[in-house]
């Protein structure tokens, strides 16, 4: 990650200093079987509280692997999990106003579960499995607040690759 500032003209003829930081891409995963969604919980160092979301991450050693093998590796990382059927959902910004780094969202379906491989610091990361109508309401009830999480879910569903349900 790297801290870029720089001196800016704006538009009123006024100068100041944008500040971006410039990070790469990454994926969050939906592994879904059947009516159910796989999460998992950690706990989160600037919140300073364990949290829920989906699998995400990236690999900093190999920044120019392409992002289907990316999610396949971080879904069995962290789940243990394999995906017989990798299906892409898009690709969204994470934080446009001061960041030009987005995220690769996919579907992982026709799961097995074959161990995790946890890095160091995902030392206490857990595992669960719930409703993915369950999970619709956590974020509608604001206990999921990771939005990565809740947006990679909403483009699944308006995309009518998943509803509240199960995976279509």
């Amino acid at each position: 990650m790297t801290l870029k500032e720089d001196r800016i003209l704006r538009a009123d003829g006024s100068e100041g200093l944008y500040s971006v930081i410039e990070k790469d891409d990454f994926v969050v995963v939906i592994p879904v079987e059947n009516d159910e969604i796989y999460l998992v919980e950690q706990y989160r160092y600037p919140l300073g509280q364990r949290t829920t979301e989906l699998p995400q991450g990236s690999w900093e050693c190999s920044p120019d692997a392409a992002p289907e093998d990316i999610a396949r590796g971080e879904l069995k990382e962290e789940t243990g999990l394999s995906a017989g059927k990798m299906t892409y959902v898009g690709y969204q910004k994470l934080a446009q106003g001061y960041s030009a780094q987005g995220y690769h969202i996919y579907l992982a379906t026709q799961l097995t579960f074959t161990g995790q491989q946890l890095d160091e610091e995902e030392y206490d990361l857990t595992v669960k499995k719930i409703k993915i109508s369950v999970f619709s309401q956590l974020i509608c009830d604001g206990e999921i607040t990771d939005a990565t999480s809740v947006t990679a879910f909403l483009l699944a569903t308006a995309k009518n690759m998943l509803s509240c349900s199960g995976s279509k």
